[in-house]
């Protein structure tokens, strides 16, 4: 199956690029490349990117229309505007754009060009977009990269093998120690790869788990060089193509290729334990995630350790992060141990726990075939006895 087309965007009108860049996200087929105000800087763009489609806003001067199309050979143009006649248009046809597109753009119309486009091309048909699904955690130590790992194996089997565990870290891979792999490739050879990306590549970057999982890890060594966000955001599209699931180990850190990341998710397992500080750090992480303009309406809160301390009720949790609890994990340390020392995910090394049990619930429900473990009334203390919500939020 042909890899995804990769479009950039081209408008001044910042309302106007999102409006298009949303419609395409629903399309595995499409992968928005990169954005521009302008034609200057897109033409710059262009050159390494090297989209498939190019929609920008009608220059409004047809022989600038006709560079740019003999700039980009290999490019479709989708000219967008306001021309009102039938003259008008074939001028801008005849200029060199495959089609034009009434502004505002109406999604029945961009589908319409570009079923066109892959019709014309020969090019596989678009399909939908698989779920991304980002594991995080503001801290370490809560067991993000246990959940990924094991909520990815069970998506693995539930989609024979159309799933896919990226580790978005430029640290020393965990998620390799975990399923006891070996890649000769990680996540940054895929990131540095992503203008010449195609099918051979991709599967050459790939690790195989046994059970069928596909594998981006981590680095085998810490590298200093930051992730490239914009790269991130590509990589993910593209990798949502190809897999019907794809799920992310992230970083604890809100830098710029995280926010990327999450942004580009369909759900966030945003991870805590319920204890004073977590909480608070937690409700400090979700305020940074709303002032970087990530929706938090996609966020599941996920508690660890469910099991231990006292105190704390999932009302307290519930208000401290304002959001509800969608699950807990249960607290079994002899069966995470074990599974870390065995190299074997938890739900296959001790199938029989309740880490085991509850990461499964956790995973049917991310794969539409259930609604996960049942949180309890909210009165029911995780820990026992009632605890001032002022001094969960630091107040």
């Amino acid at each position: 199956m042909a890899m995804p087309l990769r479009v950039l965007i081209v408008d001044s009108d910042a309302d106007s690029r999102a409006a298009v860049r949303s419609m395409l996200g629903g399309l595995a087929g499409m992968v928005v490349a990169g954005e521009s105000e302008s034609l200057s800087d897109a033409v710059v763009k262009a050159a390494g990117l090297q989209p498939e489609v190019l929609v920008m806003e009608d220059p409004g001067d047809l022989a600038m229309l006709g560079q740019i199309v003999r700039k980009l050979p290999a490019t479709a143009v989708l000219v967008t505007g306001a021309a009102t006649t039938s003259d008008e248009v074939i001028e801008i046809i005849r200029a060199g754009a495959f089609e034009f597109l009434k502004r505002p753009v109406q999604r029945v119309d961009l589908a319409a060009a570009l079923e066109k486009l892959v019709r014309v091309k020969g090019t596989t048909q678009p399909r939908r977009r698989g779920r991304v699904t980002a594991v995080y955690s503001v801290k370490g130590g809560l067991g993000a990269t246990t959940v990924a790992v094991n909520v990815a194996v069970g998506l693995a089997g539930q989609t024979a093998g159309k799933a896919l565990l990226v580790e978005l870290d430029t640290r020393q891979s965990d998620v390799a120690t975990l399923l006891d792999l070996h890649p000769r490739y990680s996540i940054l050879d895929l990131l540095e790869g992503v203008e010449r990306l195609d099918d051979a590549l991709l599967q050459a970057l790939l690790t195989r788990h046994p059970s069928g999982l596909a594998v981006l890890p981590a680095p085998a060594r810490t590298e200093r060089a930051p992730l490239d966000a914009e790269h991130v955001g590509v990589c993910l599209e593209l990798l949502a193509s190809r897999f019907e699931h794809v799920v992310l180990d992230l970083r604890h850190d809100a830098d710029p290729a995280t926010l990327a990341a999450l942004e580009a998710a369909d759900g966030i397992l945003y991870l805590t334990t319920p204890n004073v500080a977590a909480l608070r750090l937690g409700a400090g992480g979700l305020n940074t995630l709303r002032q970087a303009g990530v929706d938090t309406r996609k966020v599941k809160v996920v508690v660890m350790r469910d099991g231990t301390g006292d105190d704390i009720t999932l009302k307290h949790v519930r208000e401290a992060l304002g959001l509800p609890v969608a699950w807990r994990i249960a607290n079994d340390y002899g069966a995470a141990v074990a599974s870390i020392n065995g190299g074997q995910p938890v739900v296959s090394a001790s199938p029989r726990s309740r880490l085991a049990q509850s990461l499964r619930e956790c995973t049917a429900a991310i794969a539409g075939e259930g609604r996960g473990r049942p949180v309890a009334a909210e009165k029911r203390a995780l820990f026992g006895s009632p605890w001032p919500v002022k001094r969960l939020l630091g107040a």
